[in-house]
């Protein structure tokens, strides 16, 4: 199970409104859960723009689970962009879905319906 970067936001900021989604996702799989050295760059990039410790965001998710560096190759960002054209998602969120490679993927965010990939809602309480 695949977690993208809103999963850990709501883990690791005060008051994030899916906060208590992301403790019950985490508590139920944490031995399945799984991330992307991608996931900690953007988070390293979330937290320079909004002011925050990057280490911090950093330490505090790479500390809960798994950090994979996954092999997608050029075909694998040619993929990226390919659903970023088609689907109209971020070049993060298109690194996200090809990242995951048809694991589920833990967001908040509906494009990966779209995309066609498995997705545990956040947004929805478990």
């Amino acid at each position: 199970m695949y977690a993208e970067t809103d999963f850990f936001l709501a883990l690791l900021k005060e008051g994030d409104w899916l906060k208590r989604n992301a403790e019950r996702i985490y508590e139920k799989h944490k031995d399945e859960i799984w991330t992307s050295t991608h996931t900690l760059m953007e988070l390293i990039l979330l937290a320079y723009r909004d002011g925050k410790d990057p280490l911090e965001m950093v330490e505090g998710a790479s500390n809960l689970v798994e950090v994979r560096e996954p092999k997608i190759g050029v075909n694998g960002y040619l993929s990226a962009c390919y659903v970023m054209k088609k689907y109209g998602v971020t070049p993060f969120d298109a690194l996200h879905a090809i990242y995951c490679d048809g694991d589920e993927i833990i967001s908040s965010d509906k494009k990966y319906d779209e995309i066609g990939l498995k997705r545990v809602k956040l947004e929805e309480r478990v």
